[in-house]
């Protein structure tokens, strides 16, 4: 990460959630949208397992992420979207996002997206037994040498690396 971009990540901080900056359009023209993910991790047996919920749509492996509603700031938005996806519950660690990767949106309708989205890791991790999209997504803990592989959005993969970091150094 460039010191700018550490500048610019500290400065999002303080960005009112629903900003201009949330959709704003980049040098090319091109409409980008903002979105927070959860990562969760715990150590089993000397083992470092991160939390994967399958999408909705396609089944594939991801991590719980989504949109900030209004009234949220990412951190908020992070612990509900970890909530309401994968039935879990904690607290931000270190205040703040741990890393920020960007996809694109595929929408039918409203056309493709670029979505830029910053990464929470979450402490103190505690799982429900029930929770909203327990009926829509599996849950499942697994190894972070192997979810490395099973991640289909590649620029995920450094901000979950740098989490493991985070993790193994609390």
């Amino acid at each position: 990460m460039t010191p700018f971009d550490s500048l610019k990540r500290l400065l999002d901080l303080f960005r009112a959630p629903g900003s201009a900056a949330d959709s704003a359009a980049d040098a090319d023209g091109e409409r980008r949208l903002g979105q927070v993910a959860a990562i969760a991790l715990r150590s089993e047996k000397g083992v470092c397992e991160i939390l994967l919920v399958t999408s909705r749509d396609t089944g594939r492996w991801i991590v719980p992420k989504g949109w900030i509603e209004p009234g949220e700031d990412g951190a908020k938005a992070a612990l509900r979207e970890a909530w309401e996806e994968a039935g879990i519950r904690g607290d931000i660690a270190y205040g703040g996002p741990i890393g920020q990767f960007s996809y694109v949106k595929q929408r039918t309708r409203r056309g493709d997206v670029t979505c830029t989205v910053d990464v929470y890791l979450i402490s103190s991790v505690r799982t429900d037994k029930e929770w909203p999209e327990k009926n829509q997504r599996i849950r499942r803990w697994f190894p972070v040498a192997i979810a490395l592989d099973m991640i289909g959005d590649v620029g995920l993969r450094p901000v979950v690396r740098q989490a493991v970091l985070i993790h193994k150094a609390a």
